[in-house]
């Protein structure tokens, strides 16, 4: 292909030089620049063609032709939207991810606009295939990297929280719809295809994945080969690695979210704040001015801490002892927390037109703006959150590392020891005259 693509650039350079003899231009150099336009544009379609896997002319057969017709009609089948019986299917809320990637542009961050409109119609398809199973709202979570092929992943929040999976109760997980398992995830490599929902996180399994580093595949049933051992498949590293960003990164406008019973003592359920007006630009550059919106995950995998036994026995007293060592040396954190006390790493910026403007005459309202704020988590790279006008946006686009976390390098045997020195031959002790055993007694 190397060979191919410079006898293309000779060939051209060949017909530019002739041209410029044959013709004698004045300003030979734009002649020179539209040749190379022309020379990039068809390198540029040949790229195209080459990504998109589509045979080149005498090279067509049977097997390519139809990966391809079917392809086309899953892309088809995608943009078409689902019905039942020439009705269109209801479906549970799902914000505008086209609307929201313009935002993200502002930002660096985002699929572009084909892929994401490619996202928005495969989230309807998934909320109209999962229409029976309770989901109240879709979102796109974002996009996980991997070296063969990158995860789309959905978030669905369910109608009471869901059903727990499986048959082998886990004393330490946490039930479906809170903690970690608040929300329930799907992902596929392919936006035309079929989702694959993840299943519910255990504790363990987030302690495992903090103990190691890889990258992901994109094989969700493939073994996810590292040390310390990872008991599970590439779906379950995966969940866990959503939990742990979506813990750490998902945010939003301090006052967007408030508790149901603000005077109450202990956590309780978060709600939409419908007096919410958004800060002004400036106010939002500071990062009091912005909350996390999930809970934080404790050292032990969990977002709480399980309760206290009572008794009276050693065992149960030794047991509630640690247990209180472990809550006192690792507290829980509320989940509408700041930024400033989080021990997270964080850039803010803005892009955009600063220009504040009034869309109603009555003073009570505050002014708007087009500015587009954006904050970056440096502790996870990729994870981005954006606001204009009171409207924000979450998304990750990224490997699923840590930044903190370094590289994994096998630790090195001991030395080994060497022979001690030979303290060489030493006289047989001898006694004492005085101290010689006396005779025995006949």
């Amino acid at each position: 292909m190397a060979d191919l693509k410079n006898k293309d650039v000779y060939a051209h350079l060949a017909k530019v030089i002739d041209a410029v003899v044959a013709e004698k231009p004045k300003d030979a150099y734009s002649l020179v620049e539209t040749q190379r336009s022309l020379l990039q544009t068809q390198l540029l379609l040949r790229g195209l063609q080459e990504s998109a896997k589509v045979p080149a002319e005498g090279e067509c057969n049977t097997m390519d032709t139809e990966a391809l017709a079917d392809y086309v009609k899953k892309l088809r089948l995608l943009d078409q939207a689902p019905s039942e019986e020439g009705a269109p299917v209801p479906v549970c809320a799902i914000p505008d991810f086209v609307e929201e990637a313009e935002m993200l542009s502002w930002a660096g961050v985002g699929l572009g606009e084909m892929e994401s409109y490619k996202v928005m119609c495969s989230l309807r398809n998934l909320a109209a295939k999962e229409k029976d199973a309770g989901l109240v709202k879709l979102r796109f979570w974002g996009k996980v990297l991997g070296t063969e092929a990158d995860y789309y992943v959905a978030e669905a929040q369910r109608e009471g929280g869901g059903d727990a999976e499986g048959d082998e109760a886990d004393p330490d997980a946490e039930p479906a719809g809170q903690g970690a398992n608040q929300y329930t995830y799907y992902a596929t490599t392919d936006l035309a295809g079929d989702w694959r929902r993840l299943p519910d996180i255990k504790p363990r399994e987030i302690l495992a994945a903090r103990s190691i580093k890889r990258l992901l595949t994109g094989n969700a049933g493939g073994k996810v080969v590292t040390h310390p051992y990872f008991d599970g498949k590439e779906e379950v590293y995966l969940r866990a690695q959503i939990a742990r960003i979506t813990a750490d990164t998902v945010i939003c406008v301090k006052g967007y979210l408030k508790r149901e019973d603000e005077e109450a003592e202990e956590e309780g359920p978060i709600v939409e704040n419908e007096e919410f007006v958004c800060p002004a630009p400036a106010e939002l550059l500071k990062p009091e001015a912005w909350t996390h919106m999930q809970p934080h995950i404790l050292l032990n995998g969990r977002t709480t801490h399980k309760e206290i036994p009572e008794g009276d026995s050693p065992e149960e007293e030794e047991l509630a002892a640690k247990m209180k060592e472990e809550q006192t040396a690792d507290p829980a954190r509320k989940v509408l927390r700041g930024l400033g006390t989080d021990g997270l790493n964080w850039t803010i910026k803005q892009a955009g037109d600063n220009t504040l403007f009034r869309t109603s005459p009555d003073p009570a309202i505050p002014p708007r703006s087009n500015m587009v704020t954006y904050v970056r988590s440096l502790s996870w790279p990729g994870a981005v959150c954006v606001v204009r006008g009171g409207h924000f946006a979450n998304l990750y686009v990224g490997y699923g590392i840590a930044a903190a976390e370094p590289a994994f390098f096998p630790p090195a045997p001991p030395d080994v020891q060497e022979e001690p020195e030979d303290p060489g031959e030493v006289e047989e002790p001898h006694l004492a005259p005085a101290e010689e055993a006396a005779p025995a007694e006949e």
